[in-house]
């Protein structure tokens, strides 16, 4: 009886694992796929070293062992991370690869390797995959790329990852640089993954850490919990009802208007009920040296709410301050939101005067946070930043910690953000953070910190370090918003 239940319970295993498909990485856009741990995908030498190493990807990508150390060839080492055999490197040999990719894009490389104790010696940057297009440059001059750890100790199964754009890929090296010996790995690959493109989604980037993660043991980094939309925004949702987020005119959100935090801007002037306008005085932020926050520079007309950046002479007791020659305006709401959806249909100002929409809560020594929907230069010298929608979330303080933790990125747009308006929001959920421009997600990622309700911030400031210093001629400058409209998520 006690066999029987064995071998029942056996059975039963088998068919649940049977029903349950094995764990996988994001199959489109794969065009290189070496995996340590696929015995069939190793080809050996009478010596039991390794010669080819077979790409899974279905493209006859394969990696050829260098024979420029034909008895350094690397080794499959069978009880490797977790069980599972790696192939083990040198420092003598690598594999090299044809071209991926010859014409410019996105790519996406992930690769786990470890160092163990009696690995750690030689140069103490280890080279792991270098793509070298253009013989002319070194690695760190695109289109040629490279990922290298400063590792001159062991260190635990690591997942490193690169994500570039506009670059061709390859010929590639994995173990060294394409053209030389230098910076020779001296470790274990369990196994890489090539994309010739950027992930779609969250759930993609964060399905390909999982798999890699559970396979190796290896930890998650931070980074897998965000994702940052590549490229055009694709199809527009077509705005068929005003009364709810753009990016959701089928209503799966069950969404209700906040008429308290909402405003549509069409008065005569902004309603002190609802908006407070910084002005230089009490305990208010003064602005970013040398522009200071003014009420005259902020005011309504033609229906927008008009934040304006210009040049002026200023009292002496600001110039005492560093506050010289530049005025802006920030305006804030006085009441606080917390989870939802809140959407501007705005225009930045067409000069390096920041434009911004942000939610803030500073307003407590061991509480303080902020989250950027957009930061925008919208005229920068040469047009570096003209087309940046940059996107951030701040953690100031916590009853734990006055530790600053920022964790942003950037969506490049395909047009001059200053050019028009379009329309700019944001769901704040418990558990996730989305960014959208136009109706359309370009960033995600998820909650960690922002649990506490915060204001809405207008604003224009001074970023001279960031976009740059302002031109003169290019004032006065003004930030439009059209309107501002938060909604509630329903119950489900």
């Amino acid at each position: 009886m006690r066999a029987l239940k064995a071998s029942l319970l056996t059975w039963l295993l088998a068919v649940s694992w049977m029903c349950h498909a094995a764990p996988s990485p994001p199959a489109g856009g794969l065009v290189l796929w070496l995996d340590a741990a696929d015995a069939s995908t190793l080809t050996l030498d009478a010596q039991h070293r390794l010669q080819r190493w077979r790409d899974k990807s279905g493209n006859g990508n394969d990696a050829m062992v260098d024979d420029a150390a034909p008895d350094a060839r690397p080794q499959r080492i069978t009880d490797g991370i977790n069980g599972h055999p790696v192939v083990r490197l040198t420092g003598a040999s690598a594999f090299l690869g044809k071209t991926l990719r010859s014409g410019k894009g996105p790519v996406t490389l992930l690769i786990v390797s470890r160092r163990l104790p009696e690995q750690a010696t030689g140069d103490p940057w280890q080279r792991l995959f270098s793509s070298r297009p253009n013989s002319a440059d070194n690695d760190n001059v695109l289109p040629n790329f490279a990922i290298s750890l400063q590792q001159p100790g062991a260190y635990e199964p690591t997942v490193s990852v690169l994500e570039l754009q506009d670059v061709p890929i390859g010929p590639y090296a994995l173990g060294r640089n394409v053209l030389g010996s230098d910076e020779n790995f001296r470790g274990d690959i369990a196994e890489m993954l090539v994309y010739d493109r950027a992930f779609a989604s969250l759930a993609e980037r964060q399905q390909a850490f999982q798999y890699l993660a559970g396979k190796w043991s290896v930890a998650i980094p931070a980074s897998a919990d965000n994702w940052t939309r590549v490229g055009p925004l694709g199809p527009l949702p077509k705005q068929t009802n005003a009364n709810l987020p753009l990016s959701d005119q089928a209503n799966a959100g069950q969404w209700t208007i906040d008429n308290k935090l909402s405003d549509d801007f069409n008065g005569a002037k902004l309603d002190p009920a609802r908006w407070h306008v910084n002005d230089a005085t009490g305990t208010d932020s003064l602005g970013r040296r040398p522009a200071l926050y003014t009420p005259d520079n902020a005011n309504l007309g033609n229906g927008n709410l008009n934040i304006i950046f210009r040049k002026e002479t200023l009292p002496q007791k600001y110039v005492q301050l560093g506050f010289k020659d530049y005025t802006s305006a920030m305006v804030r709401t006085i009441d606080r939101g917390f989870y939802g959806y809140y959407e501007a249909r705005a225009k930045p100002m067409d000069s390096a005067g920041s434009s911004a929409f942000w939610l803030a809560w500073t307003g407590m020594a061991d509480n303080a946070t902020e989250i950027d929907i957009f930061e925008i230069g919208g005229k920068t010298k040469n047009g570096a930043f003209d087309r940046f929608y940059n996107m951030n979330a701040h953690l100031w303080a916590t009853p734990q910690s006055t530790a600053h933790i920022a964790n942003g990125s950037t969506w490049v747009s395909p047009w001059r953000l200053a050019s028009t308006f379009h329309v700019y929001g944001f769901d704040w959920q418990r558990d996730t953070l989305r960014w959208y421009v136009d109706g359309v997600l370009v960033r995600e990622s998820k909650n960690t910190h922002f649990f506490f309700p915060m204001q809405i911030v207008f604003d224009s400031e001074a970023f001279w370090d960031w976009f740059g210093v302002v031109d003169d001629a290019d004032l006065p400058s003004t930030f439009r918003v059209d309107y501002v409209k938060v909604w509630q998520r329903g119950r489900p």
